[in-house]
């Protein structure tokens, strides 16, 4: 089956021995239902922004849109995933189907897009019904690079299709985004994730539900975290809940330097961001406790002792406005807040 999400593998692309049908997406049924009445009525239109979250599937369902559109056994809007069509798709073998991304290069230069896109766009398709081209991580481009796109957006040949993947839509050209029909994916569910990790990678149930619930909704992100930040985030998240026990600044003050700093090679805003989601999750726990609910399962099943030690400071009330706080620190964090103010901020009012 395939999955609505990239998997992890060493070189960073898509395992490729799984289909990527729509049929076969998980999450994001009003989208995949969408593009898929749209191939059977043959009216996909030519020029789509994939806009959303890292790490939510934009570019599968990408890929699933091509196939959808040249697989010789297309049926109800929807590919085989099995012919050769579809597997040369989905190894990014097939010759009418073109993913541009930054590679190792700092963005998306106009000599690239030039010679993958705009050199080849008006050709005839070579083997299948309609080319297709996939710009992933689209807000990388540079605006030379996006200027020499919006003719061909706006005036696109009639056998191709334009896709741009972004999380960041509105740092795209205004005439750009204007030219483009956008669709916005939003985070997979909590049940999503965890089926996808104990499913496709193995994990056992308790391990996923953490992962899960610290992703925020990106198996990307869950994936990432398995390996190996997972658990000195965890830290930093209880350190935090556990300083807030107390009324004193000085000790939630140095939990909060603790939550926005990190050894990691991440940055530090995405590092406090995935700090806050672990938090969160440590809440939705904490609440539970609190209710004195045996039937929900804690997500943090592995440090139940430390959710006990610290349920007693955290009745379900302040378990609500503590959830509140982390969510609106979260939204500062994305408007580009310091990580360090919004810890310290959320430090205090927790």
């Amino acid at each position: 089956m395939a999955l609505g999400y990239p998997l992890a593998q060493p070189d960073g692309c898509l395992d490729y021995d799984r289909h990527v049908t729509f049929a076969s997406v998980i999450g994001h049924a009003p989208i995949v239902d969408l593009l898929r009445h749209a191939a059977a009525r043959g009216r996909v239109p030519q020029s789509l922004i994939f806009a959303g979250p890292d790490g939510v599937g934009k570019r599968v369902v990408a890929l699933a849109l091509a196939q959808a559109v040249n697989c010789p056994h297309r049926r109800d809007g929807d590919a085989c995933g099995t012919c050769a069509t579809c597997l040369r798709i989905a190894r990014g073998q097939y010759p009418d189907v073109t993913t541009i991304d930054k590679g190792s290069e700092a963005s998306i230069k106009i000599r690239v897009v030039r010679e993958r896109l705009l050199d080849a766009v008006a050709y005839r398709p070579f083997e299948g019904a309609r080319k297709v081209y996939i710009i992933d991580q689209a807000e990388e481009m540079t605006l030379e690079a996006q200027d020499a796109l919006l003719k061909t957006l706006e005036e696109p040949p009639s056998a191709a299709i334009l896709i741009l993947i972004t999380a960041f839509p509105d740092t795209l050209l205004a005439t750009i985004r204007s030219r483009c029909r956008r669709l916005r994916f939003g985070w997979l569910t909590e049940e999503d994730v965890v089926r996808v990790l104990v499913e496709r990678e193995g994990l056992e149930p308790a391990a996923a539900r953490g992962l899960a619930a610290a992703s925020g909704g990106s198996v990307a992100r869950a994936l990432a975290e398995q390996s190996g930040s997972f658990d000195d985030d965890r830290r930093a998240a209880l350190a935090l809940l556990a300083a807030a026990q107390g009324g004193a600044i000085p000790p939630r003050l140095k939990a909060a330097g603790a939550l926005a700093q990190h050894g990691s090679k991440r940055r530090d805003r995405d590092a406090t961001q995935e700090r806050l989601g672990i938090v969160l999750s440590l809440l939705r726990d904490l609440a539970a406790l609190a209710a004195d609910d045996g039937r929900v399962p804690l997500a943090n099943e592995d440090v139940a002792g430390d959710l006990r030690d610290l349920a007693p400071a955290f009745s379900l009330p302040r378990v609500s406005a503590a959830y509140s706080s982390v969510e609106q620190a979260s939204r500062h964090l994305d408007r580009n807040a310091s990580p360090k103010i919004v810890a310290d901020w959320l430090a205090v009012v927790i």
